[in-house]
């Protein structure tokens, strides 16, 4: 739904304002937005704009994360974009007044918003694009598998960093076990199972299908191995620190590694999955979702000796996307029990 200002004869739509919340539909938010943008030539500010109660510790990096996902799809799709901190107050007031500070002319709404919010933002003299409400559907298995393995990394960054943050303002110490966990389970995960089980059963079924995403596969492909030889970066600077070395290094390679994360996660599920979406076959789609229904089939941690991350999964306890890094915990012990 777009409308014109009651003095203006037409509506422009060169910079967009987006604002992004932590419901699922955000990155549907995004897509449509880039490709309105694409359309009109425009660019886009992104603004965090919460519909959620979060957890205080984890506000502030939810938000970081879902501005540096959306500021990745939207430069790999050669969209000029930005990021803005949304005003305080209420959502409305917050949105309109993000809208006036960046000079945006047009205010692109996702589904998840409301109608109360479009008429507020339109009563304000600001013209709104609302995106249409399409039937639920229910996603792929592979789908659903791989937005879990996000959440899950996610979580573990997000509590990393708000460790880090409040042990800077507080001067405190932060800790060295938990972090420890946190390395082994990036390396155990991401990096050993998740990054090789995409290229084998996602990217080379999409190759195989299309060219068009070749380019975009073969520079995920290449932040993979970087990812790889952040682990080591990581361990290294959690190991100095545990040594006396400064709060604030390490606290900076953290931040780096998670903007770095972001920015992949957001390509892939930006970019990569609508194109999955639209050029795999059904035979595709059953192969794919047979792989991540083998790989998913741990049950809640327990009965092993060997329970390396339950001092990750303890300080975890009660934040948000928690019950991913569990279930993926799970999976290893599983595994592991399967093998020996």
């Amino acid at each position: 739904m777009s409308r014109p200002c009651s003095d203006a004869d037409a509506v422009t739509c060169r910079h967009l304002l987006v604002p992004l919340d932590e419901t699922d539909a955000s990155m549907a938010t995004v897509i449509g937005a880039i490709e309105l943008a694409r359309i009109a030539g425009a660019r886009i500010t992104f603004a965090y704009t919460p519909l959620l109660a979060t957890v205080p510790r984890d506000h502030m990096s939810r938000g970081r994360e879902l501005l540096g996902k959306a500021e990745s799809v939207a430069r790999s799709q050669g969209v000029p974009c930005a990021s803005a901190g949304a005003p305080g107050g209420g959502v409305e007031a917050a949105i309109v007044a993000a809208a006036r500070e960046a000079g945006c002319d047009l205010v692109f709404i996702g589904k998840a918003r409301t109608r109360p919010l479009v008429q507020a933002v339109l009563a304000a003299g600001i013209p709104v694009f609302a995106m249409p409400d399409p039937a639920a559907m229910t996603p792929a298995p592979a789908v659903r598998g791989i937005r879990d393995e996000h959440r899950a990394l996610s979580a573990i960054l997000r509590a990393w960093l708000d460790m880090l943050m409040a042990a800077n303002d507080q001067r405190a110490t932060a800790d060295v076990s938990v972090m420890r966990g946190m390395i082994r389970f990036i390396e155990t995960f991401p990096v050993a199972r998740q990054h090789p089980r995409k290229q084998a059963c996602l990217y080379g079924r999409l190759r195989r299908r299309t060219a068009r995403a070749d380019a975009e596969l073969d520079e995920l492909e290449r932040q993979h191995e970087r990812d790889a030889q952040w682990v080591g970066a990581l361990a290294e600077a959690v190991e100095r620190f545990a040594t006396g070395g400064p709060l604030a290094e390490l606290l900076d390679r953290v931040d780096q590694y998670a903007q770095f994360v972001w920015a992949l996660m957001g390509r892939e599920e930006g970019v990569i999955l609508p194109a999955a979406q639209r050029y795999l076959t059904d035979a595709d789609w059953d192969k794919l979702n047979a792989a991540y229904c083998t790989a998913n089939t741990g049950t809640a941690p327990g009965g092993h000796e060997d329970r390396p991350f339950d001092t990750l999964l303890a300080y975890l306890a009660g934040l948000p996307d928690a019950d991913c890094v569990a279930r993926i915990c799970a999976q290893a012990e599983s595994e592991s029990t399967r093998v020996t």
